[in-house]
């Protein structure tokens, strides 16, 4: 049995190209603002769907994504999401890490011939999917084929409760 969930976005998949061209826009427009930062590693300060709204496809995968959340928490009680692009080129792929929140999971948008490794399962990455699971799981990407044009996910941490909430920037409220 897994503790994870695999759901595939309609909105991706029928819509990659247009969202990698909106993606590029909001990469761009994340390095005006932090020009000497990486989108990854700054993820605390801002969310990518702040970033690209008003933008209806991410609208739609936001919707998306609150349900896939929502089902995944099996409650109704507050959650906030934070989110942020993770615009790689090959030697930039994650290695071994985790996230010190409840959920975590990722949306692939051009994953490229990669997978996601954990300590007891992988997953296969494919356009389109969103991987929920626990936070606190040690995860990194491998790469099975070179590519050249940068591999782009959307990763996310979901956080239920907030005992400090002016430390944090990048939650919004689903």
């Amino acid at each position: 049995m897994t503790d994870y969930l695999l759901r595939t976005s309609d909105t991706v998949v029928n819509n990659q190209a247009e969202i990698i061209s909106q993606l590029d826009i909001a990469h761009q427009n994340f390095k005006t603002l932090f020009p000497d930062r990486d989108s990854t590693w700054t993820y605390k300060y801002y969310n990518l769907f702040n970033l690209t709204s008003p933008s209806i496809l991410f609208h739609t995968l936001f919707s998306e994504l609150k349900q896939i959340i929502r089902e995944y928490a099996g409650h109704g009680n507050p959650l906030w999401v934070q989110s942020w692009i993770n615009y790689h080129t090959i030697d930039q792929v994650l290695d071994w890490h985790d996230h010190k929140w409840p959920f975590h999971g990722y949306i692939s948008i051009d994953p490229k011939d990669t997978m996601t490794e954990f300590g007891h399962y992988s997953i296969e990455n494919k356009i389109g999917q969103i991987y929920i699971g626990p936070g606190n799981r040690q995860h990194r990407v491998v790469v099975r084929k070179p590519y050249t044009t940068p591999r782009i996910t959307l990763g996310f941490d979901v956080l239920d409760s907030c005992d400090n909430p002016w430390q944090q920037f990048s939650l919004i409220p689903i």
